[in-house]
């Protein structure tokens, strides 16, 4: 009996958990992932710690090698896949070190491609100490240029900017964060963006709203960075203001886009060519409050969708249901949850919402008084649930399956309140979220409750 060749594009969350998924749906099939990084597998969410210890190792951080082996998953590092030819299902690569050209013939592929980090074009961007953060290596590089006392300017302040900056401030360093709007813009609401930008502040890291930058001065290496009008010193700077897909070789390959600019799946995740797939930060997702194919680059997604590419890769057949997003992490001793839409993202898709702001000392919420936080939820013109946020300084968990939930269930507000319920305590989007925010790490196991 032949075997079924599956062949994965990224050695990332996505691909890992593909493969995986592939496996656990077929015991004989040769899997084979590859990665053009040269280092063992790894999880990005950890980069920031990595810049906190400039004595930083790989291995370290590495991740599921014993695990990806045991699965008898042939995970290639230093392999960068050039191009793909669908008529001849064919992966062309090239060894990174060797530049020796490879060829790796598949039944199903998957693309898992990724993001790169995005930075503008401003003058001086080439100048020595300037940095996106994307893989190990940035960080390292990061870390290795870090001193006590230096000044550093982060660009951006979604949660990667954010743990840069809180990085570079453990390193000793005087941190300046510049956004052109504010704090999570498309994560939580203005009002939580002011209090977030006081308490970082009272931790001494200057943050600089409504200014974008204009220019990096200074010889070969960075001295300063021109904000608006104003000049800011600098030995440092990290642009952390978002991401692309990576979908060079997918479109190269004749496979259509979507209109977000990432790879265009259905259900399956499969691609405009039936037997390649995409999944992760390289392909849309279907948002399940507006039915709508958007793009959400995070690993808590990114392993669901791998979850469904790599076992449809393997033969089977799995529908996605569509995808709440959901996002945590802890920020100067704050645990922030962002879910579903906030204002700002309901307007983008044409939606009408109204906000509230939670007590936390009445209601459902009494009962934790000794932990106070600050609770904010989004409701559509139908009084129902669409997106919550949560500030708090330890139990964000708390509210967090309650809320979660009820936008699950599309509980209309008035409901919520009267004291509506959860039926079933299972919360795979948030327990995946969670799971990889504070660990750092992939849910070991790839069932069907996160399709």
């Amino acid at each position: 009996m032949k075997r079924r060749k599956i062949v994965v594009i990224g050695g990332n969350i996505a691909g890992l958990t593909a493969a995986a998924s592939a496996r656990e749906v077929d015991k004989h099939a040769k899997i084979v992932v590859l990665s053009r990084e040269l280092c063992p597998p790894y999880c990005r969410l950890s980069l920031p710690s990595i810049i906190v210890s400039p004595t930083s190792k790989v291995e370290d951080f590495a991740l599921f090698t014993s695990w990806i082996s045991n699965l008898r998953i042939h995970f290639l590092s230093g392999i960068n896949a050039l191009d793909v030819d669908p008529d001849e299902r064919v992966v062309r690569a090239e060894n990174v070190k060797t530049k020796e050209r490879l060829d790796f013939p598949y039944d199903a592929l998957v693309f898992a491609t990724g993001s790169s980090a995005f930075i503008p074009k401003v003058e001086g961007i080439e100048k020595e100490g300037v940095f996106g953060l994307r893989t190990f290596e940035d960080a390292l590089r990061i870390s290795q240029r870090a001193q006590e006392g230096g000044d550093a300017v982060v660009i951006g302040a979604g949660f990667v900017g954010l743990k840069v900056a809180e990085a570079l401030a453990k390193r000793r360093m005087k941190v300046t964060i510049a956004v052109r709007s504010r704090i999570l813009r498309e994560l939580i609401e203005p009002s939580f963006s002011l209090h977030l930008k006081n308490h970082i502040e009272r931790k001494g890291v200057k943050v600089l709203t409504g200014v974008s930058p204009t220019g990096i001065m200074g010889g070969k290496k960075v001295e300063y960075v021109k904000l608006n009008d104003r000049k800011v010193p600098a030995s440092i700077v990290v642009f952390a203001t978002g991401v692309v897909p990576n979908t060079d070789i997918a479109r190269r390959a004749g496979i259509k886009l979507g209109k977000t600019g990432a790879i265009k799946v259905n259900r399956r995740m499969q691609t405009s060519i039936p037997e390649i797939y995409a999944a992760g930060d390289c392909a849309e997702v279907l948002d399940a409050i507006t039915d709508e194919w958007t793009y959400f680059p995070l690993g808590s997604v990114a392993a669901k969708e791998g979850a469904i590419a790599g076992k449809n890769a393997a033969g089977t057949h799995v529908d996605m249901k569509g995808i709440i997003r959901s996002q945590m992490d802890v920020i100067f001793a704050n645990e922030i949850v962002s879910m579903g839409h906030v204002s700002e993202t309901a307007k983008e898709v044409g939606m009408a919402v109204n906000t509230m702001e939670l007590s936390t000392m009445e209601n459902r919420f009494r009962f934790l008084k000794l932990y106070p936080s600050k609770v904010m939820i989004t409701i559509n013109a139908r009084d129902q649930i669409i997106g919550a946020q949560i500030i708090s300084r330890r139990l964000a968990s708390v509210y967090v399956f309650d809320l979660f939930s009820a936008i699950e269930k599309r509980i209309t507000l008035s409901e919520f309140l009267k004291g509506w319920q959860p039926s079933i305590p299972v919360y795979t989007d948030f327990l995946m979220m969670r799971v990889m925010s504070n660990t750092g790490t992939l849910l070991n196991h790839t069932s069907n409750q996160y399709c």
